[in-house]
């Protein structure tokens, strides 16, 4: 499959956050967006993803993201590299109402519209993928096999449902263990594919990961591995046993505990665990090289080179670990948009824009 780039062509952002009036064209490759902190630098970043991505990645409500001064904000962008640019139209009201426009019509599916301008995004909260509790993990699984197919979210919506159901059952002050039991052949069909597909993706992005990580991280870098690890087997009978056997459990327990919303991605640093013992600097190269590869794998799997969005990159890596990763930035291409507060960081050179943010508003750095 030939790999088409996306590149945004031109950004419109009217009242998002502290972004008053935006109005600015992109380079095709590396963008660095410098500014003091406070500035909109991230919240830049959060509009050009969420118009791919339609959420925040700060996990903030549709009426926070409007301007306090605003009854509603707009992000708007020209996206190009498949043929003719296409036009990405994004109206958020202070109610919560989201309108959303591709070409000027409604997408057909949320699937769809990501599609047409995927993106990937580090942000600092990311460190939690590899410092905190499970679940952050396994949404990020999610949210990669969301954007690669659209049955998945739609089974993903339906084991949600399910879940909830079965637990707010189990809670009952008298339970019934027949209406309990009915749920258990939907959350085993929905599970196993949940639990199959996460498993095979884990496969492909781990080889992956493990390389990027070696080359961020030098040639002393312990060998890292990432292995899905499910709490049952993802198969239908698997699952369904599971869950007959553990009700007497579950009704102690008041929720339901097997099935994939338990499962672990787990990494590891020479066959110990990561979460524990890697060093600030490694946790962070873990991060960049998992999305790195994620980047990589919707490349594969879509043939569209996604946007590359890194805020705050470089203020936890060393000298020779920031080095190598730009390096390795120059040589996978794309368009890349990163944030800084110290633009003699973000050691690239080809192909290289600076902009300024101050105050919400962005302006190009003439080199001199």
């Amino acid at each position: 499959m030939t790999e088409q780039r996306q590149v945004l062509l031109r950004l419109r952002v009217r009242d998002f956050r502290n972004l008053h009036e935006v109005d600015f064209s992109p380079g095709p490759r590396v963008n660095v967006l410098a500014g003091d902190n406070g500035q909109g630098k991230s919240n830049l970043l959060e509009a050009i993803d969420y118009l791919g991505t339609l959420r925040s990645f700060r996990g903030a409500q549709t009426d926070e993201l409007v301007a306090e001064h605003a009854d509603q904000a707009e992000i708007g962008a020209t996206v190009g590299g498949d043929g003719l640019p296409h036009e990405h139209k994004i109206r958020l009201s202070r109610s919560g109402r989201r309108q959303v426009q591709l070409d000027g019509k409604r997408p057909r599916s949320r699937a769809a519209y990501a599609l047409s301008m995927p993106v990937v995004i580090f942000h600092p909260g990311d460190l939690h993928l590899t410092t905190g509790a499970a679940e952050p993990r396994r949404v990020f699984l999610d949210r990669v096999l969301e954007r690669l197919d659209e049955t998945y979210a739609e089974t993903l919506a339906a084991y949600t449902r399910a879940l909830a159901s079965r637990n707010r059952l189990l809670k009952a002050d008298v339970p019934n263990r027949l209406a309990i039991g009915a749920y258990d052949e939907l959350l085993a069909s929905a599970g196993s594919v949940l639990g199959q597909a996460r498993s095979a993706l884990v496969a492909e992005l781990g080889p992956r990961v493990s390389d990027f990580f070696a080359e961020i991280s030098g040639e002393d870098a312990p060998q890292l591995s990432l292995r899905y690890e499910p709490r049952v087997e993802p198969t239908v009978p698997a699952l369904r046993r599971a869950l007959t056997a553990a009700i007497d459990k579950d009704l102690a327990r008041g929720f339901t505990a097997d099935g994939p919303h338990g499962d672990e991605l787990m990494f590891r640093l020479h066959e110990t665990k990561a979460r524990r013992y890697a060093s600030q600097g490694q946790h962070r190269a873990i991060v960049l090289a998992l999305k790195v590869a994620e980047l990589q794998e919707l490349e594969h799997r879509t043939g569209r080179t996604p946007i590359l969005l890194l805020d705050d990159v470089s203020s936890e890596l060393d000298s020779e670990r920031n080095r190598r990763f730009f390096a390795l930035l120059a040589r996978l291409g794309g368009q890349v948009f990163l944030t800084t507060t110290q633009p003699k960081l973000i050691l690239v050179e080809a192909g290289r824009m600076d902009f300024q943010v101050k105050a919400g508003c962005v302006t190009a750095v003439t080199a001199g």
